[in-house]
């Protein structure tokens, strides 16, 4: 007598019933929520930058220089048929002049751009593994947070607070500009 059949139907029926319990069952209470950072380097140096703070993260693209009284302010590019500026984001964190911007990402809230040297990669970790830094030096400004991911401390660049101090910046020049 061949079996084979009847075994395979009960081990459907079987695989059917576990599938059918699990939605069933109460949501899991133990998983740790995550978050998700984008690992780069300023100058040498690792940072982080909330993935939820930036719309893009694309290789520097040709950058038109402008004249501006802003340090920090590269010129602007095109990105997605609009004209984005772009923010030398080592001057802006208080690093010397020097570094050779190959990446820039666009924040999500306020069309801005930011160039940076290197791009580590993407980081999920648990909320609980950021922190907030020990003492504040001038040049962590911008810094709220430290992520301890496996390969390092990584200071978490608030872009909400660089883009309320380029926001500031740029009133400052244009007030000086009316004098």
């Amino acid at each position: 007598m061949n079996r084979g059949p009847e075994i395979l139907s009960s081990t459907a029926i079987s695989m059917r019933q576990a599938f059918d319990d699990a939605f069933a069952q109460p949501a899991r209470a133990d998983t740790v929520p995550l978050d998700d950072f984008l690992a780069i380097r300023v100058a040498g140096d690792a940072h982080a930058l909330r993935l939820t703070d930036i719309s893009s993260l694309l290789p520097l693209k040709a950058v038109t220089r402008l004249p501006s009284p802003l340090a920090a302010l590269l010129g602007v590019t095109g990105f997605r048929g609009a004209i984005v500026p772009m923010y030398d984001l080592g001057a802006l964190l208080g690093y010397p002049a020097g570094e050779t911007a190959r990446w820039m990402v666009v924040t999500a809230g306020a069309t801005i751009g930011l160039a940076f040297g290197a791009f580590d990669g993407h980081l999920r970790c648990p909320c609980e593994a950021s922190a907030q830094p020990s003492g504040a030096e001038p040049s962590r400004a911008h810094v709220r947070e430290v992520l301890r991911s496996a390969d390092a401390l990584r200071p978490v660049i608030s872009v909400a607070s660089l883009v309320e101090s380029i926001q500031g910046l740029a009133r400052q020049c244009r007030a000086q500009q009316e004098k």
